[in-house]
């Protein structure tokens, strides 16, 4: 399926905006958005030294973090507006260095009222090879949901 302009607008910039942010968040400074429909969400990032572990592979933070921030924006590519809140994360990592670069293919599974239930897979760019497999489970708080306008419309 094709990217949909409004979508990657929209993802570009909750991507931009991580990148510029003080907190935890700007550790996505360095992904690229290079595809964005409702509910998925794809970016690529070349692995640096301040990503890697003392072995120098994939650090698992740096991998729950980009499953967090890649998914939690997947949702946002919903008509869910809404804070969430993770109550769940489980991921399997492989091997990959700082140097290589990376795909983080993450979707939105099923996007109920109170819980959503999202996932991503990592890949090494450079021969495709699966890294990575994530779970994430989102909670929201019940309170009145707002909605993105309708990113389909052209």
């Amino acid at each position: 399926m094709c990217s949909s302009p409004n979508y990657l607008r929209l993802a570009r910039a909750f991507f931009r905006n991580y990148g510029a942010m003080k907190n935890f968040e700007r550790c996505a400074e360095k992904c690229r958005v290079v595809h964005a429909e409702k509910g998925r969400l794809k970016v690529e990032m070349e692995l640096g030294e301040e990503h890697a572990n003392l072995h120098g592979t994939l650090h698992g933070g740096m991998t729950a973090t980009l499953v967090d921030i890649v998914t939690s924006t997947a949702i946002c590519l919903t008509k869910r507006q809404t804070d969430g809140i993770s109550i769940g994360l489980s991921q399997l990592n492989s091997i990959c260095l700082s140097g290589d670069s990376i795909l983080v293919d993450g979707f939105v599974s099923r996007l109920g009222s109170s819980l959503c239930f999202t996932g991503a897979d990592i890949y090494r760019k450079s021969d495709g090879a699966k890294i990575a497999t994530a779970l994430h489970t989102c909670a929201y708080a019940k309170r009145d949901v707002k909605t993105w306008a309708n990113l389909d419309e052209k």
